[in-house]
């Protein structure tokens, strides 16, 4: 298995500060049993050698790469035939709701968070996220809209109310023929 864009503190494209706590926890968690890399998604992932992994893992970093065809390509380079790829992003219209304007405009925004913190990433539309995907050469499997459980509407019932009437994220399941 391999997971992209999965550090502790990563911005746009894994450039951001991973700090040196992340990765002695990391190191201290996993021990032998996997290796750590960081790296600019931007660029390809040459330390990988051909069809290496069953399964590979972009979990909301999708959306921050601008590379995303040769990230897509480097994937495949790398996942064994029947291979899976899984990726979640924001969810298209969820973008739209909050930032307003048209569904169809695809750039990059910031979004401001906590203690002067900001990510930067890519609008784009259903069409546009999953026409990548399946021009890369994937199958689509699942495609998946999550909410909130019921377990999690006693622990906060106003975000739980929220993910049952906003999408918010997306979440695919693709193979690799």
């Amino acid at each position: 298995m391999t997971s992209a864009g999965c550090g502790c503190w990563t911005s746009a494209a894994g450039r951001g500060t991973t700090p040196p706590s992340c990765w002695s926890g990391a190191r201290e968690r996993l021990g032998d049993r996997a290796d750590l890399h960081r790296h600019d998604l931007e660029e390809p992932l040459a330390f990988l050698a051909d069809e290496t992994f069953d399964l590979a893992v972009l979990a909301l970093v999708y959306h921050h790469v601008e590379n995303r065809e040769g990230l897509l390509a480097e994937i495949r380079r790398v996942l064994r035939p029947g291979g899976i790829l899984l990726v979640s992003t924001t969810h298209p219209t969820g973008d739209w709701q909050y930032r307003g304007g048209s569904y169809f405009t695809e750039d990059r925004v910031t979004l401001p968070f906590g203690n002067g913190h900001a990510l930067s990433y890519r609008r784009m539309t259903l069409e546009t996220f999953l026409g990548e995907l399946l021009r890369a050469g994937y199958v689509l499997e699942r495609l998946v809209e999550p909410r909130a459980t019921e377990e999690a509407r006693a622990v906060d019932s106003r975000r739980y109310e929220k993910t049952h009437r906003t999408p918010t994220f997306l979440a695919v399941r693709l193979r690799r023929p």
